[in-house]
């Protein structure tokens, strides 16, 4: 195996390991669902009550 196959693997396995233990930034006031992302309307139940984790 190439040190560069080894490098790009262990990236990769650091990368999935980051983001899936990650919190979720944002919350829908309505439905209570986490959101990844800042949306105008939840992409879950479609309410415009997305905001930010306190």
């Amino acid at each position: 195996m190439s040190l560069f196959r080894k490098a790009g693997e262990k990236f990769e396995e650091t990368k999935r390991a980051f983001t899936n233990a990650r919190e979720p930034a944002f919350v829908c006031r309505s439905c209570e669902e986490p959101v990844s992302e800042e949306y105008e309307h939840c992409p879950h139940c479609g309410e415009a009550a997305v905001e930010p984790v306190e």
